[in-house]
């Protein structure tokens, strides 16, 4: 389960969608519709693999600037300034 929340929500509904023609696959009694939720499952499976093999954006520069870990700055503590009371003026 772990990692079925770890892909993207196109991916999700990518599996919920092989799911659901596998099943209206398995228990429809008409052959012809058994084989349009065939190739709809083919499709989504092709559609399926393509999207989970290639990310989008991905190139190897991309990979490269991910891969180096960015500058860590580190700031100075903002000087604390106290309150003053306005009621005795």
């Amino acid at each position: 389960m772990d990692f079925f929340n770890t892909l993207t929500l196109d991916m999700k509904l990518i599996i919920v969608g092989i799911a659901g023609c596998v099943i209206l696959a398995l228990f429809s009694g008409n052959k012809s519709a058994e084989k349009r939720y065939l190739v709809a499952l083919v499709v989504l499976s092709v559609a399926g693999f393509y999207r989970f093999t290639h990310l989008p954006g991905e190139t190897a520069v991309e990979a490269r600037a991910a891969a180096t870990p960015a500058p860590h700055f580190i700031k100075s503590e903002p000087k604390h300034v106290p309150l003053e009371s306005t009621a005795a003026h």
